[in-house]
């Protein structure tokens, strides 16, 4: 293993670090992406920071399981983008050609500023071109990863300041199931390091829902298992409308979702949305933000006291509620 010097840390102050595992046998390794002129993706890592990396690593997180929940429930994996800051996944969107990263970033302009773009949708100069006009002046992204950069396509995300990060790899074209995170997880703390093995767990959805509430609870799925705790993602015609993660209350979670789809101006979109909690509902209260809006459905682990509360009040304003054990479906991500 390699240590390569970072352009920083998490912050201007610190200096940050990357040790490059070359033996990786995860096709999504970082060692496995390019640069748009088919230079090893780290060799321009004097220009990235701690930040950088992690914003990467966490958009693969969440891309990778929503191809697999597609692929699972679905049978095939769409187009997808997903945008991501600050560790979490704000905006994505699951459809049939590269208008998904249009409607990414359109959904949440104003936060798409400095974000992480990863995509399965391969960066052609044309589709560059159609970036740099939906993204507008001088707005530039943090980075983007998809499955091939063609190298004239660099030019349209060119800057003075604030670089856009650009990797490419195959394997990112074939994403679903296989592509979920394969190695031990580490991280250090205090004179130790911890491990754990990832996360297996997909769900199956109920074989009576349709297509369209199994994609849109796919999509929800995927970004919620990829999202700091408590989260409630929210998902309305395979757009994202809202992912409110990080509370230490689900009912906080809630209301702060309802709130932001009507920051976002989206709230008639609540209405027939699929939403995904990464953690059981201790209170019928977090669940009533959500029915009282008329969500369709709702996904969660079981395992409160007040189960059978909870999914009584649901049913009270007709809302399919679906749970697994928390046992087997909890999706805690990123502590």
């Amino acid at each position: 293993m390699a240590m390569i010097a970072l352009n920083y840390g998490e912050n201007p102050q610190q200096q940050g670090f990357v040790t490059a595992d070359a033996g990786s046998q995860d096709p999504l390794a970082i060692t496995r992406f390019t640069l748009p002129d088919g230079a090893p993706a780290l060799s321009d890592a004097a220009s990235m920071s701690w930040s950088t990396l992690k914003e990467f690593d966490n958009s693969l997180e969440a891309i990778t399981r929503v191809a697999a929940a597609f692929e699972v429930n679905l049978g095939q994996v769409p187009q997808i983008a997903v945008l991501t800051s600050r560790g979490t996944p704000f905006s994505a969107v699951a459809g049939s050609s590269d208008s998904v990263i249009k409607l990414a970033i359109e959904n949440e302009f104003r936060s798409a500023y400095g974000a992480f773009l990863v995509t399965n949708v391969e960066i052609t100069e044309q589709t560059a071109y159609k970036i740099r006009q939906w993204m507008g002046e001088n707005r530039p992204f943090l980075g983007i990863a998809a499955p091939a950069i063609e190298a004239s396509a660099a030019a349209y995300f060119e800057r003075k300041a604030r670089k856009c990060h650009l990797l490419a790899n195959p394997a990112m074209a074939k994403l679903g199931r296989s592509s979920l995170r394969q190695e031990i997880m580490s991280h250090a703390i205090r004179g130790a390091t911890v491990s754990q093995q990832p996360n297996p767990y997909v769900p199956t959805l109920p074989a009576e829902w349709d297509a369209d509430l199994k994609a849109d609870m796919s999509l929800a799925w995927g970004i919620c298992a990829a999202s700091p705790s408590s989260c409630i993602t929210v998902v309305k015609d395979r757009n994202l409308i809202a992912n409110a993660a990080g509370y230490v209350q689900l009912v906080t979670a809630t209301e702060n979702a309802v709130l932001h789809a009507k920051l976002t101006q989206r709230t008639e979109m609540l209405k027939g949305a699929s939403v995904c909690s990464d953690s059981f509902f201790s209170f019928a209260d977090a669940v009533d933000h959500l029915a009282r809006r008329k969500v369709k459905a709702i996904f969660a682990p079981s395992g409160s006291m007040r189960d059978e509360e909870v999914r009584n009040h649901a049913r009270e304003f007709d809302v399919l509620f679906h749970t697994v054990p928390a046992s087997e479906g909890r999706i805690f991500y990123g502590h």
